[in-house]
């Protein structure tokens, strides 16, 4: 769909558009899983995953763990640390959340590829 003379262009008019999860990027973004219900009886189980998870991303990027509190964090860094995953490569982001899912609720990034689009399309 194309704006009118009267609208506004979309972003993706204006040349914007969000990043294929293969494409170069600074960092992934995990969140710890930290609500029982999101696990039933294996949220524990689950806390040594993203463990391994992170020990085998962070060689070769960063990643950004959001936790839902200061104690989460603590309890991550417990994780983490017992998994063998470099904690130099983890930032910690506190922002409470209700799930640890970020696929939906997470952090969205969108770059511009190209110039605006002339007004003569």
């Amino acid at each position: 769909m194309t704006s009118t003379a009267t609208s506004d262009p979309t972003p993706a008019e204006l040349g914007f558009s969000m990043p294929a999860e293969w494409e170069p990027h600074a960092a992934t973004w995990l969140g710890w899983p930290h609500h029982p219900t999101d696990w039933p009886g294996k949220l524990d189980t689950m806390r040594w995953v993203y463990g391994e998870i992170v020990r085998r991303i962070a060689p070769g990027e960063e990643l950004r763990l959001l936790v839902d509190s200061k104690r989460d964090e603590l309890m991550a860094r417990r994780y983490l640390s017992r998994a063998g995953a470099p904690l130099s490569r983890v930032r910690f982001v506190l922002h409470p959340t209700n799930r640890g899912w970020t696929r939906d609720s997470g952090p969205v990034f969108v770059r511009r590829r190209s110039g605006r689009r002339s007004d003569s399309t």
